[in-house]
């Protein structure tokens, strides 16, 4: 997978097969049947395929802030970019415990309530906050929104955030601020940790996710309406970022 972010943190651990090293920001971590591998919202991050003789299962959650934060007060400022203090966590037996849980009840014949599982999930990432909680919860709640920086940047982000269809430049982005091409680029990658480049790329996935959910979309108006010439490179840019097709990713929607 490319270098890419999400809005949403993630937990990942390894279910089975080989173990492999996993890219946050410019540095890889060891992805181990020991460990969950911790990723913060807006954190770069990438994986470099390498031939093994096994495959390697993974189990990965990608947490909604916004549903963090309705389940529990402590989960609030979980979409800041340094929510984890640390990217790998050693495994304990009550986390064991909730990834079996887990994948069990996604194994089932019939599959738990919606609330049920919630509590699964949720009992995973409070446990992992007790195990490593955020480095200053202090700095975190002096924070009047989810991320900490320049209020040109903040304005630019918002407006991206709530678009529809996200085909601006990063060119275009800084025209928006007022500042000059360098200068925004600086102040935008201090303050989200990421490119602006990134950051459209981001916006754009989320988008193309919805839209090829959609099953009635052709893939081509899809590629269009994100601003790629033809439905091929909207397919590279997809498989860059998720590793499989978005033909192969609508059939595990109607599956679902």
């Amino acid at each position: 997978m490319a270098l890419h972010a999400h809005r949403e943190c993630h937990i990942v651990f390894k279910i089975g097969g080989a173990d492999i090293d996993f890219g946050i920001g410019r540095k890889e971590y060891p992805v181990t049947a020991h460990g969950a591998l911790l990723i913060n919202a807006w954190e770069p991050h990438f994986y470099n395929f390498r031939e093994t003789e096994e495959k390697t299962v993974l189990l990965a959650l990608y947490l909604n802030p916004h549903w963090l934060k309705q389940v529990d007060r402590r989960f609030a400022y979980s979409a800041h970019p340094k929510f984890f203090a640390r990217p790998v966590q050693v495994l304990t037996p009550l986390l064991e415990r909730g990834r079996d849980d887990v994948m069990d009840a996604l194994t089932q014949r019939e599959p738990p309530s919606p609330r049920d599982m919630e509590n699964l999930i949720a009992s995973i990432f409070a446990e992992i906050l007790t195990l490593a909680p955020p480095r200053d919860l202090l700095h975190f709640a002096g924070e009047r929104g989810e991320l900490d920086y320049d209020a040109r940047i903040r304005r630019i982000v918002e407006r991206m955030l709530s678009c529809e269809e996200p085909t601006a430049t990063p060119e275009d982005m800084a025209v928006e601020s007022g500042l000059s091409r360098a200068q925004f680029f600086r102040l935008f990658r201090k303050s989200t940790g990421m490119p602006p480049a990134l950051f459209i790329n981001m916006l754009k996935m989320e988008c193309g996710l919805r839209k090829v959910a959609q099953r009635d979309v052709k893939l081509q108006d899809i590629a269009f309406d994100l601003g790629f010439d033809t439905a091929g490179n909207f397919t590279r840019f997809f498989v860059g970022m998720q590793g499989f097709a978005p033909s192969k990713y609508r059939k595990i929607v109607e599956v679902m």
